[in-house]
């Protein structure tokens, strides 16, 4: 019988475009010698040993893209996925991040390639369902509302 286990995170990027008066949604192409090689994704990553989750999504913001973040919320969703490799039923917390420069972003060796995209062509590149219900959950109840204070993290 699988186990389960929370030991991930995921984490939503955006920024927003003053020209376009539109948030762009950040996706990363994975590099070849990662798990799932070569897909287009969110930032993923390992809650480490004594850390919450909240800092994992922040450690993996900063080592994935050197990004810097301006506002934080929790996601109201909890993203689930099945390793086979280890027979565990994986729950995810998911954060989302408004950055303050886009154009400060620098890949790590984990991701080849990046975009920023508008909610609706992201979730066309993310082929994980979890990622593509994440940015949907995110544009629906935090950034499409005029009041976005009610899932936000204010001291981070």
């Amino acid at each position: 019988m699988p186990g389960f286990i929370s030991n991930t995170i995921q984490l939503h990027v955006v920024a927003y475009n003053t020209f376009l008066n539109d948030y762009e949604f950040l996706v990363l192409r994975r590099s070849e010698a990662s798990p799932y090689p070569l897909i287009w994704q969110v930032i993923t990553g390992k809650i480490e040993n004594g850390e919450t989750a909240l800092q994992a999504a922040l450690r993996e913001l900063n080592e994935e893209t050197s990004l810097k973040p301006k506002r934080l919320w929790t996601i109201p969703y909890i993203a689930t996925f099945f390793d086979a490799s280890c027979d565990m039923i994986c729950c995810s917390p998911v954060f989302g991040v408004l950055v303050e420069d886009k154009l400060q972003l620098k890949l790590s060796s984990e991701h080849i390639d990046f975009r920023w995209l508008n909610s609706e062509v992201s979730t066309k590149y993310c082929i994980l369902p979890s990622h593509r219900q994440g940015t949907n959950i995110f544009w629906e109840y935090i950034l499409s509302q005029k009041d976005k204070s009610v899932y936000e993290i204010k001291s981070f």
